[in-house]
């Protein structure tokens, strides 16, 4: 049985995917994580996609506090990691003091379907531009059941696409495909940390279904 924690835009299309493979699947509200102590204790993988706010490190804990010592753990982190996230960075810890066989899986920015990379900013202005750094959720569902059929165990893996852009390109090519208003920004200087998934293509073997973030809409 594979549990997971937190039914959202990526558990829920997980779970769709798990059960294409004829894997057992259980998809966990994290307001019924404590309730569900005896179920918990019979998953042989749990996969922890919660966003980190609110109670987010009281519910991982209470629910590897759950689980049986053998299962495999798979925290969803984020890139956002390196930029010093303090709820991020702190539920990485968390899961590693408890279970240091873990697989943390740190994802860049979720897109695909109806997220589409300027809508949220049309119209706004930014003060520099960036490179993407943007996974389709069909490659995160891919990864994560990689991990979980490959039985991987104590890994850190970055998770984006392995060809990105600068977001003013994206956004303004977005903006006249989709018919929104185009993100202005006042400075075309790249800032950030541009991340690579050349180390989780070589673990994994994997190949991304969407391995060009140009490609993402189509």
């Amino acid at each position: 049985m594979v549990a997971i924690l937190g039914c959202g835009w990526v558990g829920k299309a997980l779970k769709a995917s798990l059960e294409q493979e004829s894997a057992g699947v259980w998809c966990i509200s994290k307001e019924r994580c404590i309730d569900d102590r005896q179920r918990i204790r019979a998953c042989r993988v749990l996969v922890i996609a919660i966003p980190p706010r609110g109670a987010y490190l009281a519910t991982v804990e209470e629910i590897l506090a759950s689980l049986r010592a053998d299962a495999q753990v798979i925290l969803l982190s984020s890139i956002s990691f390196y930029d010093g996230k303090p709820m991020v960075q702190a539920g990485e810890r968390l899961v590693y003091g408890l279970r240091e066989d873990a697989v943390v899986l740190r994802l860049g920015g979720l897109m695909g379907h109806d997220r589409i990379a300027g809508k949220y900013t049309a119209g706004k202005t930014l003060p520099y531009d960036s490179m993407s750094n943007y996974v389709h959720r069909e490659d995160v569902v891919g990864v994560i059941v990689a991990v979980i059929m490959q039985e991987v165990r104590a890994e850190v893996l970055d998770v984006v696409a392995p060809v990105q852009h600068p977001k003013s390109q994206i956004f303004a090519a977005n903006a006249e495909k989709f018919g929104f208003e185009q993100t202005v920004f006042d400075s075309l200087v790249c800032r950030g940390k541009v991340i690579s998934s050349r180390e989780l293509e070589a673990r994994l073997k994997y190949r991304f279904l969407y391995p060009d973030v140009n490609s993402f809409w189509g």
